[in-house]
């Protein structure tokens, strides 16, 4: 996802760790088989948007089980279509915890809540960028200061104000 213009919030933050993706990939399919960009699609939807795989992390991730035997691929209508297979369900399941930590993990960082806020500051920028575009230069300052005192309530929320 990119947020304001940029890379996603979670860019650099590292919240998956080394085998993350393979989980996610595989839990995504393990309710049906998919297309790539609908595993992709099924994850940004668990995380409300606020995390979205790149292509580039999700094929050769399918590629990757597909070697270990975790899912099968056919090819449908021309797009390759993506089926988790019994060992990639006993992969899972002997991972239950991992998984159910993982997708926690996931839960709080990136639940509705933090969509609503990440929506919020989203908007805001928007609302910055469109009164950057349009408003004369001299009306800058009044603009900079009602984001000086939000910056200050936020601080008071987090405890440091």
């Amino acid at each position: 996802m990119r947020w304001f213009f940029g890379p996603g919030p979670w860019h650099g933050l590292r919240w998956l760790t080394r085998g993350d993706v393979r989980i996610l990939v595989l839990e995504a399919l393990a309710d049906g088989p998919k297309r790539g960009y609908e595993v992709i699609k099924a994850i940004r939807d668990r995380f409300h948007g606020l995390y979205s795989p790149s292509p580039g992390a999700i094929y050769p991730t399918l590629q990757l089980l597909e070697d270990e035997g975790l899912v099968t691929v056919e090819v449908v209508e021309g797009k390759k279509v993506y089926r988790i297979t019994d060992e990639g369900r006993r992969f899972l399941s002997e991972r239950s915890d991992q998984v159910q930590a993982l997708l926690e993990k996931g839960r709080r960082v990136m639940g509705p809540e933090a969509a609503e806020l990440m929506d919020a500051a989203r908007s805001l920028a928007m609302t910055v960028f469109h009164a950057y575009a349009t408003l004369p230069p001299e009306r800058f300052l009044e603009v900079a200061e009602v984001l000086r005192e939000a910056r200050v309530k936020v601080l008071r929320v987090l405890g440091k104000g």
